[in-house]
């Protein structure tokens, strides 16, 4: 059940709230949120939405906004059974009795009993949900933080392990947002949302859900696809690829994952509990994760693309292609000097791609030992990256950055010394007109946009 979460705080704006709610299945009214425990502005609010609708009012030890003492917040809660709401939402410290005695009164009122954990996510979540049954509520809520992606991971293992209708399990925070996706296909009861404003961090909007994810095709035979990497919240891939899917009319998914180095052995570890099928690789885990694949189709040193095939791990690389593809459709790179900045994982691919092309190419980077190990491999020349003024002056064709430093606005190339005419590209796709490129570009040379590669590489990744 797809619900946006209605926080007003008065009752035009939660009217607002109310209408902008396409696609939602149900509303959750945040009473705490709003202005005042107004029963006939909360009755014209239940009039217009006319659907499901779940009321919650939470104080601020459980993460809401009511401050009032609990005597008065017993009394606004038994006011507001009397409106019948199709579901409340009663924190897992509410009085047994109290639920009894509205239960008794108001038997069509589901109850969600709920426990929140805004610190961590235990590693005891079954004990949790044991310690929340009774015999006087209907579903079971348990919402915590995922401080990292793979206790998120740990949340979707418990509801497919579960598999219990009666259970709601949230990963709260942005390492969770992945999961709250990806437990529809395992049937988790509400996945929570939001139209404007966010009220619990890793919320996703409801427009991205129904218009990028395509939430409402999702059920138990969706494949997953995704991105790994970190930072990844400046990345579109999520929007290319579920864009993708809808037009090959494809029942699948992706979703970008936050994960760091360390974190590799117990993601893979888990990962074949999922019906994931692929992932998409970024910084900084293209040369890390290596180590981890059953095959390595390319051997350059990155990967930037895993299938997951036969219960095999396979690693690929579609940087190196995507770029040279990008450049030759405005000069050949045959016998041309290509001047390449940076030696990670996206460079290794780049330079095995020129190399390949039988380009000219000089390698520069900060770490003058990477720069030179990859040049001893591909046989080409490199030079530390405080020398670019020098190598530049000697003359070139074309330039690439394949750091991130763009990403920062920071400029490794020194303006002055780019040739009009020449061939200038930056791998970083966001921002799209970089510090570099905006240099370039006064100085008259080609533009060859990050985008354009990020597009060519997406293409061959999942096809």
């Amino acid at each position: 059940m797809l619900t946006a979460v209605i926080t007003g705080p008065d009752l035009f704006s939660a009217k607002r709230q109310i209408k902008n709610a396409i696609g939602a299945d149900a509303i959750e009214l945040r009473l705490d949120f709003l202005d005042s425990i107004d029963l006939e502005k909360i009755t014209k609010l239940q009039k217009y939405w006319g659907k499901t609708i779940i009321f919650s009012l939470r104080k601020k030890e459980n993460g809401g906004k009511y401050l009032q003492p609990e005597k008065k917040r017993y009394f606004d809660l038994g006011r507001l059974f009397t409106l019948k709401p199709n579901f409340f939402d009663l924190e897992h410290d509410t009085s047994l009795e109290f639920i009894e005695k509205m239960k008794k009164l108001y038997p069509d009122v589901k109850i969600i009993f709920s426990y929140h954990n805004f610190l961590n996510t235990p590693p005891n979540l079954n004990d949790i949900y044991e310690n929340l049954k009774n015999p006087f509520t209907d579903l079971y809520k348990i919402a915590t933080y995922a401080n990292n992606s793979i206790d998120a991971l740990r949340v979707l293992d418990f509801i497919k392990e579960k598999q219990d209708d009666k259970l709601i399990a949230v990963p709260m925070g942005d390492n969770g947002s992945f999961a709250r996706v990806l437990a529809k296909i395992y049937d988790n009861k509400i996945t929570y949302t939001f139209v404007d404003k966010k009220n619990t961090a890793g919320q996703i909007s409801i427009a991205d859900l129904v218009d990028v994810y395509n939430f409402k095709n999702i059920n138990e035979n969706t494949q997953i696809y995704g991105l790994l990497g970190y930072p990844i919240d400046q990345s579109i891939s999520h929007v290319f690829h579920n864009s993708e899917f809808l037009k090959a009319n494809k029942n699948a998914v992706y979703i970008k994952i936050n994960l760091q180095g360390h974190e590799l052995p117990i993601f893979f570890s888990y990962i074949k509990k999922f019906p994931f099928k692929g992932f998409s690789v970024t910084m900084p885990l293209k040369e890390k994760i290596i180590s981890f694949v059953d095959e390595d189709k390319v051997k350059i040193g990155a990967i930037n693309t895993i299938s997951l095939q036969n219960q095999k791990i396979i690693g690929f690389n579609t940087d190196g292609i995507a770029a040279l593809d990008a450049i030759e459709r405005k000069i050949k790179v045959q016998d041309k000097k290509v001047l390449l900045i940076g030696a990670g994982g996206v460079a290794k691919a780049i330079a095995n791609e020129a190399v390949k092309r039988k380009a000219n190419l000089i390698i520069l980077n900060r770490d003058q030992t990477r720069a030179f190990d990859l040049a001893s491999k591909l046989q080409c020349r490199a030079y530390s990256l405080d020398k670019i003024s020098d190598v530049m002056r000697e003359g070139y064709d074309v330039i690439i950055n394949a750091t991130s430093a763009s990403r920062q606005e920071i400029n490794l190339v020194p303006p002055e010394y780019l040739i009009p005419g020449t061939i200038v590209m930056d791998v970083v796709s966001k921002p799209v007109e970089t510090a570099f490129l905006k240099h370039a570009q006064d100085k008259g040379c080609l533009i060859i946009y990050g985008m354009e590669m990020f597009i060519n590489q997406a293409k061959r990744q999942f096809v």
